[in-house]
């Protein structure tokens, strides 16, 4: 069927099944750039390319040399994150220590190391 479709297009056209080659031919040759680049980072865009402006001698060449250049290595960025500095944290003995000692130094009242005392306490809870 596909033989009677291209003989009868040949004796329509005057071109025969030479004629068809020939065009298929001619398609394959149109598409060499986006043939060279399949399957690399820039094959769908040399494709592109090669589609929109093939038809233009500078846009088929310009496609043409796209794919022949090599790939240019990923840029790889490495970020390094510093851990925060170790403070040391007083523990809840070592201040209600401190408070114990302004209480007798005469610093904090009864009262005001009553209060942060439980301040203290309260923050474990």
């Amino acid at each position: 069927m596909l033989s009677t479709l291209l003989l009868e297009y040949g004796e329509n056209t005057g071109y025969g099944i030479g004629g068809i080659i020939m065009l298929v031919i001619l398609g394959l040759l149109y598409f060499i750039p986006a043939l060279i680049a399949k399957g690399t980072r820039k094959g769908e865009s040399v494709f592109w390319l090669n589609l929109l402006l093939g038809w233009t001698f500078l846009g088929w060449v310009g496609a043409l040399v796209w794919a022949l250049m090599k790939d240019a290595p990923p840029v790889v960025i490495k970020q390094t994150v510093q851990a925060p500095p170790v403070v040391p944290s007083n523990s809840v003995a070592d201040e209600l220590d401190k408070l114990r000692k302004l209480r007798d130094a005469g610093e904090l009242t009864n009262e005001e190391f009553l209060q942060q005392k439980s301040r203290l306490l309260r923050g474990l809870a």
